[in-house]
């Protein structure tokens, strides 16, 4: 046996665990997104179905997802809208994305459209076009892109080549037709949007997907959104379904938008909602439309900005709740475009069945609602505010990334106390900023750890939190006091 002399030096775990940072609103949509736009095949290939994409930024958007947000049709790429009201007009990033346009499947076809030349150009009827155009005239003669013609795929304007025969042919007053395959967004269903489990192909596609954003970017989605397709109940209800139990452990919301198109009277909404059985309490319903410019967006896209910007403002600890946070836009719409005005009383019909719409009052266009789609069903406050179900899920989800580094640690009293001293210290800071009340927290109490219990290996914390509720209504009581009338000679 050895014997050592000298000194000798050794570490030990720390007592206090830090916490990593956790963000609650990061969003994770799902869509079309115009991936055919994308030149390079591996990149293109990574976009497709059964695959997600990371985004910081409006040029990673383009580059990996084919995206124009400036200048793409939400209505067609609803992907385009995340990434323009996340990347510009709210500042939030990153942004999940999980892409369900396949241009090998969602295409339609036109064949022999009449193309009319106006001095040297021409624009088809739609633009995306997917392969190489056949263009001739009456006689059968086929022009060739790139010798006599150029073509913008976006746009589908034709631009004619000086000197070609194209040229020779306009001016000789032929006419022209254009056969060509487009990308038809609109074929995508919304079971294309729910997908699942192929057994046959091994491929994961559509909500399935959000058990591959945490292996594969270490990120908890917060915010689900499927714009153009939320609107579909059993949509709304499978992202709903989705919130729960990600990964096996981590939660989330989705934000979704009730339909325009069939419901464009206020009245129309609650009893809707009622009727379709959109009471989940993860839900966060938006009602209606919402117009920039001369572009109709889906309110759910505005509502996830504003909330990642009120978290913002408060140290990105989701507490507070996104209702009465200003919208970037410039008027409230149905599918159609036309106007939707609400007074107070009947935004606050709509607010009271646990839809969230749109209120112009001091603030300008507000968000208007603080309810989930649980409430008036459910009025148990941990489950009928969208403040108390995204601080539940942000706080429980930042307890699995904090102490899974302990899992199959030794169950002892250093164990307990790491974790009760680290998480009380947590506990105390968030009271210290205002996001839980005075009071909260943790114990490991003898009732929840029986010898049973330890036998089994399970070590059970008690955490209480005093969860901040939102003031939706302030209250002044004015009295008048005659007495005080004597203090003018005073």
């Amino acid at each position: 046996m050895s014997v050592d002399y000298g000194i000798s030096v050794n570490q030990v775990p720390t007592s206090l665990v830090p916490s990593p940072r956790v963000d609650a609103s990061i969003p994770m949509a799902f869509g079309c997104a115009p991936i055919h736009r994308i030149a390079d095949p591996d990149v293109r290939t990574k976009a497709m179905p059964g695959n997600i994409v990371l985004c910081f930024t409006d040029g990673e958007a383009g580059e990996n997802l084919g995206i124009m947000a400036a200048r793409d049709d939400f209505a067609k790429w609803g992907l385009s809208e995340v990434a323009f009201t996340s990347f510009t007009m709210y500042r939030k990033a990153p942004v999940i994305f999980a892409n369900v346009f396949d241009p090998t499947k969602h295409y339609k076809t036109k064949t022999d459209e009449v193309v009319t030349f106006l001095l040297d150009t021409a624009t088809l009827s739609v633009g995306d076009i997917l392969n190489t155009i056949t263009l001739k005239d009456a006689e059968n003669t086929a022009y060739t892109e790139g010798t006599d013609y150029t073509i913008n795929k976006i746009t589908g304007v034709i631009t004619v080549i000086e000197e070609s025969a194209l040229e020779a042919a306009i001016t000789a007053g032929k006419t022209f037709t254009a056969s060509y395959r487009y990308a038809a967004p609109e074929l995508v269903t919304p079971d294309d949007i729910i997908g699942g489990y192929d057994v046959s192909t091994g491929i994961t596609s559509g909500l399935e997907l959000v058990e591959l954003a945490f292996p594969r970017f270490q990120m908890v989605p917060g915010i689900l959104l499927a714009p153009n397709f939320s609107q579909d109940p059993t949509v709304a209800m499978i992202m709903g379904a989705k919130c729960e139990g990600i990964n096996g452990v981590f939660k989330c919301v989705a934000y979704a938008d009730l339909p325009t198109d069939t419901l464009n009277k206020y009245t129309d909404v609650p009893e809707y909602k009622a009727r379709v059985g959109l009471t989940d309490k993860n839900h966060y319903l938006c009602w209606p439309k919402v117009k920039f410019g001369s572009r109709i967006m889906n309110l759910s896209s505005h509502a996830a900005g504003a909330t990642a910007a009120e978290d913002r403002m408060r140290n990105d600890v989701p507490y507070s709740n996104p209702s009465n946070t200003a919208l970037q836009i410039n008027a409230v719409v149905d599918a159609d475009g036309k106007e939707i005005s609400l007074t107070l009383q009947q935004a606050n019909l709509l607010r009271g069945n646990g839809i969230a719409t749109v209120f112009n009052f001091t603030l300008g266009n507000t968000l208007w609602g603080g309810y989930t789609a649980a409430y008036p069903g459910n009025t148990d406050s941990k489950d009928s505010f969208i403040s108390s179900r995204r601080m539940l899920a942000w706080y429980g989800n930042r307890l699995v990334l904090t102490w899974w580094q302990k899992v199959d640690d030794p169950n002892n009293n250093r164990l307990i106390q790491t974790i009760a001293n680290s998480e009380q210290l947590n506990l105390n800071a968030l009271m210290a900023i205002g996001a839980l009340a005075p009071g909260s927290s943790i114990t490991a109490r003898p009732e929840d750890n029986d010898v049973l219990s330890l036998l089994a290996g399970t070590l059970s914390f008690h955490v209480m939190l005093g969860l901040i509720l939102p003031a939706q209504l302030i209250k002044f009581d004015l009295e008048f006091d005659p007495y005080l009338l004597q203090n003018i000679f005073s």
